[in-house]
């Protein structure tokens, strides 16, 4: 078993680092990922590269935005924190499920802890991280019944693979949380799998940030502070 006793602050401190890692290396090292759970669980292989093949649609560029005043304006994405991935239940396609949820939380900037008894699932998955190029800690596992201690903690995003009364339960346990507000992404219809299938999945996962550059000696475009002038 896999299981461990989780330190937050390991997690946390993951996310950190991971968030301030450029696209396009953090799709390198989930492909190192993906290549290894090639060779034992294709499936879950196949959802890696579908996610990230979106992902990379969705979050790779900076946008950039009007700046009114010759200033420059970007629009980007960074990752919420820490996502916990709690799989009820276990079977191959809640493997599924779960594998697409880990994949566009990771790829969006996020460290994930995963709460599942599934031990085949989770025995594989963690051996693959052991051998790939993704950080340390950056992927953490814990029983699934340990999942109400790791709420507990400041997790920023919450994964759900499972039944709809469960689920129904957890989203009242978010919503009376005190602190920041946590996101909850759910797969209940395991037939359909309709959330694994979301192409926009990773965006339930972001927050979006601007910056901003003043590119000229005033902050601004001078030229709009003149009074009096003709011209304004």
């Amino acid at each position: 078993m896999v299981h461990q006793v989780i330190r937050f602050s390991d997690a946390f401190s993951a996310w950190e680092n991971w968030n301030l890692t450029d696209f396009d290396s953090k799709t390198e090292a989930l492909l190192s990922l993906k290549n290894i759970l090639a060779q034992s669980q294709p499936t879950l292989d196949a959802v890696i590269g579908f996610h990230l093949e979106q992902a990379s649609a969705l979050l790779a560029q900076t946008h950039q935005l009007v700046g009114p005043t010759g200033e420059t304006n970007e629009l980007y994405t960074a990752g919420r924190g820490v996502a916990a991935i709690i799989v009820e239940q276990s079977s191959e396609n809640a493997q599924l499920a779960a594998m697409a949820q880990i994949t566009a939380a990771l790829v969006a900037g996020n460290s994930v802890v995963i709460c599942s008894d599934d031990q085949d699932f989770t025995e594989n998955l963690d051996a693959a991280y052991q051998q790939s190029s993704l950080p340390t800690n950056l992927m953490q596992f814990t029983a699934f019944d340990a999942f109400q201690q790791v709420l507990e903690s400041d997790v920023r995003s919450v994964g759900w693979v499972g039944s709809t009364k469960a689920e129904l339960s957890l989203n009242q346990q978010l919503a009376t949380r005190t602190g920041a507000i946590v996101s909850l992404v759910s797969e209940t219809d395991l037939d359909a799998l309709n959330v694994a299938h979301d192409p926009h999945l990773s965006l339930r996962f972001i927050t979006e940030r601007t910056r901003t550059i003043n590119i000229t000696a005033v902050g601004g475009n001078a030229t709009l502070l003149e009074l009096g002038s003709d011209a304004h």
